[in-house]
Parts: C-alpha cells; sequence; structure tokens
C-alpha cells in the first residue's frame, strides 16, 4: 500500500490521521500508549533509549519487575493501534534503534503544534493570533497532562496561547468587535480562571454591547470562584466595572416609568441578599441617614469554624456556607442585608436592631442551624458591632 502523509493534531486531544483513516485517543487504549506516541512524535528527530522511555512511562509509579518486557508490550500495544492507519503502519512509524526506539522521520508529518507555534510567535497580526486561539481548545492532550513532561509541554503552550490572547484582545476593542471580545476572554479564563484582566474585558465588552446583566453575572460568577479557591474578593478596579455594569450608563436616558420598573423587586421573606459591594453602599446610606435621624443599628459578622477552632475543608466549608445562605435570611427583617465578606464569613446589617437585639437575632440564627445540621462539621461564631458614626 502507498504511504499516506501524516497529518497529527496534539492540541484539545491527539489524533493521528493518514488519509481517510484515523486513530485518536478517544479510543479505548491506555494513558501508556498515547504518551509514548506523543513522545516518539515530538522527539521524532532523534533516538530514544530505552531508560529514557522506562522512566517517561513509569513515573513515580512501582517500576515493573521486567522492565525491557514491559517496554515491549507497550509498544506492541502502540503499533497495534498505528495499524488502523494502514496495514504495517506501527512497524514502518515506530523504528527499533540499537538500545532505543525512533519515529520514522521520512515519513512525511505536519503538526498542529508547529502551525500554533508559528501563528503565536510570528508577527501575522489579529487573525494569526485569532486562529492560534481557536486552535487551543483544552490545550496540549488533555488525558496525559497528569505525567509530568506532557504537563511541562501543557503549560509551554498555554503560554503561548494567553500571550496571542493578550495580544489580540486589543485589537478586538480598538475594531469594536465587543462579542468577539467577549467570547475570547470567556475561552481563556476557562485556562486561567484567577486572572481577573478576562474577566474584566469582557465585562467591559459586555457593556458596550447593551448587555449590562450579563456584565454584571460575569463578576458575580467571578466572586464566588475568588471566594472559593482564591479566599478574597476580586479588586476595586473590577468592582468598579461592576458598579458601571449595574448602573447601566450606556443608556442615555431613561423614562421614569421604566426606571420604577427596573426597580421592583419581587417580594421575598426576610433579609435582602446581595453582593458585598452592593453591601457596603447600604451600609454607608444607613449611617448617613443613622447621622440625621439618630438611629442606631449593628453590623454582624457570622463566621464558619471548624468545631475545635480549625479551619474546615473546602468541601465541608462550600457546604456550610450554602446552608447558611438558605437558612439566615428568612430569620431576619424584611429590612436587612445579607452578604458573603469571605470565603468563610457573612456579614449582616440589621438598621433597626440595637447590640443586645442583634446579639440575640444572631443566636437565633446559630440555634436553628444547629437543630437544622445537626452532624454539621462546623461551628458558627458570632460577632456584633454598632455602627461608627459622627453623632454627637
Amino acid at each position: 500500500m502507498e504511504i499516506v502523509p501524516l497529518e497529527v493534531n496534539m492540541l484539545d486531544g491527539l489524533t493521528i490521521r493518514a488519509g481517510n483513516n484515523v486513530v485518536s485517543d478517544t479510543s479505548g487504549h491506555s494513558k501508556k500508549v498515547w504518551l509514548l506516541l506523543a513522545y516518539l512524535i515530538c522527539s521524532r528527530e532523534r533516538s530514544i533509549s530505552r531508560e529514557e522511555l522506562a522512566q517517561l512511562l513509569w513515573e513515580g509509579e512501582r517500576r515493573s519487575s521486567n522492565p525491557p518486557n514491559a517496554i515491549k508490550t507497550t509498544f506492541f500495544r502502540a503499533r497495534a493501534c498505528l495499524d488502523a492507519l494502514w496495514q504495517g503502519a506501527g512497524h514502518q512509524l515506530v523504528l527499533h534503534q540499537g538500545n532505543g526506539y525512533a519515529w520514522n522521520n521520512e515519513i512525511p508529518l505536519t503538526l498542529d503544534l508547529d502551525r500554533f507555534s508559528d501563528l503565536c510567535t510570528g508577527n501575522g497580526g489579529l487573525a494569526c493570533w485569532l486562529e492560534a486561539a481557536s486552535m487551543f481548545g483544552q490545550g496540549f492532550i488533555p488525558k496525559i497532562t497528569s505525567h509530568i513532561w506532557a504537563a511541562d509541554t501543557a503549560k509551554k503552550y498555554l503560554k503561548l496561547y494567553l500571550s496571542a490572547v493578550k495580544r489580540a484582545l486589543p485589537l478586538l476593542e480598538q475594531q469594536e468587535r465587543w462579542l468577539e471580545a467577549a467570547d475570547l476572554c470567556q475561552a481563556a479564563a476557562r485556562h486561567r480562571p484567577l486572572d481577573e484582566e478576562f474577566y474584566r474585558r469582557r465585562m467591559l465588552a459586555f457593556i458596550q454591547l447593551g448587555e449590562n446583566r450579563k456584565a454584571a453575572h460575569v463578576f458575580e460568577d467571578m466572586s464566588q470562584l475568588f471566594l472559593s479557591r482564591h479566599r478574597a474578593m476580586p479588586s476595586e478596579e473590577i468592582q468598579a466595572v461592576y458598579r458601571r455594569a449595574l448602573s447601566n450608563e450606556n443608556s442615555p436616558t431613561l423614562a421614569p416609568a421604566n426606571i420604577m420598573e427596573q426597580l421592583e423587586e419581587e417580594p421575598e421573606r426576610g433579609a435582602f441578599f446581595c453582593d458585598y459591594d452592593i453591601f457596603r453602599a447600604l451600609y454607608k446610606l444607613q449611617v448617613r441617614d443613622a447621622e440625621r435621624t439618630k438611629k442606631t443599628g449593628c453590623i454582624a459578622v457570622l463566621t464558619a469554624t471548624g468545631r475545635q477552632g480549625g479551619e474546615l475543608s473546602k468541601h465541608s466549608l462550600d457546604l456550610v456556607m450554602a446552608n447558611l445562605r438558605q437558612l439566615v435570611p428568612p430569620l431576619l427583617r424584611q429590612g436587612d442585608a445579607m452578604a458573603r465578606c469571605s470565603v468563610a464569613q457573612y456579614v449582616l446589617l440589621l438598621p433597626r436592631a440595637s447590640f443586645e437585639n442583634g446579639q440575640m437575632v444572631c443566636q437565633r440564627a446559630v440555634k436553628a442551624f444547629g437543630r437544622q445540621y445537626p452532624h454539621s462539621p462546623a461551628a458558627i461564631r458570632v460577632t456584633v458591632c454598632p455602627w461608627k458614626t459622627n453623632m454627637k
């Protein structure tokens, strides 16, 4: 049979194509087979010793009692996989050379990684960077990135991808291609979930599109992610973009009837639950009013800890915080507010409660939590603080 040039893709999974015949890592072969084939192709300019291959295939694992035989078995399976390309392809593509093995470099091969690298590092401009971004998908062969070599290779190409994205975004914005910019930011954030730049640019793109609610949703989802993984609120810069999205400043004017419609709220029992940035604004408003009316109020903080004062596991903490989110608001008054201010804390705004009443309200919530979740590993610590005002 005439040998057909190979087309190999390693981004978003491994596929090897010869004409109409394809083998890919979606089939049932083991990860070691795909790791071996990827390593041979990426190192196709040289022969690889048995010792190097053994270190690659069994890194961090208990070595076989008969390493040469184990390597032969893995090569047998890899060659059998390649035979789906054409009869005898396995032995033609993977050569045994002395004390090692090599990929047959005489058979023509095109590799998507080469094209991707050229697009990312060249000066082809926006079209090239967008093409590179569209090629990347989930990155370098996600199925094998638990192995050190594959993980290091994946980091290399991820760095190129992020560089291309960050070069492309300002140009998309200059050309007012806002929807493409928003989509590109969303894809990039999957690979760098704690990089604020992608969220900020996506929010700004939605604002330019008049999709302020979508921009706000981006921030709200991001805040929860940062609290659970980064244990911090997003920066003030991106909070300012969030306030801009909520202000709907893209619209030059609104009819009073539309304003009232936007301000109307479906009645809910208990406290108003909101983002922490909004909570801070509500608190400032209440304190300003208290300076005029001489009314007092208080702030309460509910902190989730382990029963012995230690930290909870991430799973337990997430569950406790979700349970508090559902349990506490109905126990508070309609004029109260509640927000999550850190990964393990909620803050309550109690504008009509004295210090003593605030303590009673919080203890009622703690007791309700204990009754409803008697086997929870968490303890809820309460701190109540009177408002600080300039009243004399």
